[in-house]
């Protein structure tokens, strides 16, 4: 199924949350979003990767085995406080638990180099989605709208190219060895 899996179809998987979106089904397998455990799925994608692939090898680092990883998040959090009232702290609790920027600032900083090497890559619109919720799906204009403003920008643009490029020449390396 690896070898067979379309980056849509794994896109289309990570964002099947069950109360919004079906499931999908790649092969024999169902996949639904991991959001009750796993919000953002990095670290989780790199202890998979780390066991299918080292190969009982004490010195192999997946670091250096990585080619091109593309995390694509839901818009940055707004900041919010706990709240005046009691029933205010369950649901900050609840969004500080789902916030999926922190997880990715904090697999950035430990994998470094894969960003400077142009191995890894973070797409997450920073502004206009903060209170958006994954219920409104009405408000695509607003969604699209905010996505153009992201990706117009000459830093993201130019993120967007590296990726196309990295992910490009992985293809014809793989062409080359089938």
């Amino acid at each position: 199924m690896l070898n067979k899996t379309k980056i849509w179809e794994a896109a289309r998987a990570t964002s099947a949350a069950t109360t919004f979106f079906d499931p999908i089904t790649i092969g024999s397998e169902t996949f639904v979003d991991g959001a009750t455990g796993a919000n953002n799925p990095i670290q989780e994608l790199m202890i998979e990767a780390y066991n299918l692939w080292s190969e009982k090898r004490p010195s192999w680092r997946i670091e250096d085995n990585l080619q091109c990883v593309v995390s694509i998040g839901t818009g940055v959090p707004s900041l919010k406080p706990f709240g005046d009232k009691l029933w205010d702290v369950p649901q900050t609790l609840l969004e500080i638990a789902t916030d999926t920027e922190r997880t990715a600032e904090k697999w950035q900083r430990r994998h470094d180099i894969l960003f400077r090497e142009k191995r890894a890559f973070r797409f997450n619109v920073i502004s206009g989605l903060e209170d958006i919720g994954l219920e409104e799906s009405k408000r695509q204009g607003d969604i699209l709208a905010a996505t153009k403003r992201y990706i117009a920008l000459q830093n993201v643009l130019d993120q967007i190219v590296d990726c196309a490029e990295n992910l490009q020449a992985r293809k014809c390396m793989s062409t080359m060895f089938l």
